[in-house]
């Protein structure tokens, strides 16, 4: 019986050095500090976000702006180094590419049988 007694108290011991011992580690880690730590987190990811898409218009506008460049570019050199027959020839030869030839000459309406709408 005095085994019993002394495993009984071996056993409370133990688990009021484990309580102390699970108490103490967790106090060091408070749950408010791992929130927090969490939060910090999360707004970092929120602020690399809106940073890349910041980035990704920036660079579409760009693209934007270098697309109108080049097509003013085109519509340009089309009125300057084609004549109205030339233009007709091409929208004839190339009628699945016609809506670029036609923004290219868009400057100037005409009226071409042969186009569609």
């Amino acid at each position: 019986m005095g085994e019993l007694i002394n495993l009984v108290l071996a056993g409370l011991v133990g688990l009021v050095i484990g309580g102390v011992f699970m108490y103490v580690s967790l106090r060091k880690k408070s749950p408010n500090q791992s929130v927090k730590a969490v939060e910090q987190q999360l707004h970092q990811y929120q602020q690399d976000v809106e940073a890349h898409f910041a980035k990704t218009a920036d660079l579409i506008d760009n693209l934007t702006h270098s697309y109108q460049e080049v097509f003013e570019h085109l519509s340009d050199s089309a009125e300057n180094l084609l004549t109205e027959e030339q233009i007709k020839n091409q929208l004839q030869n190339r009628k699945s590419r016609e809506v670029t030839i036609k923004y290219l000459k868009s400057s100037e309406p005409t009226e071409d049988p042969t186009a569609s709408t």
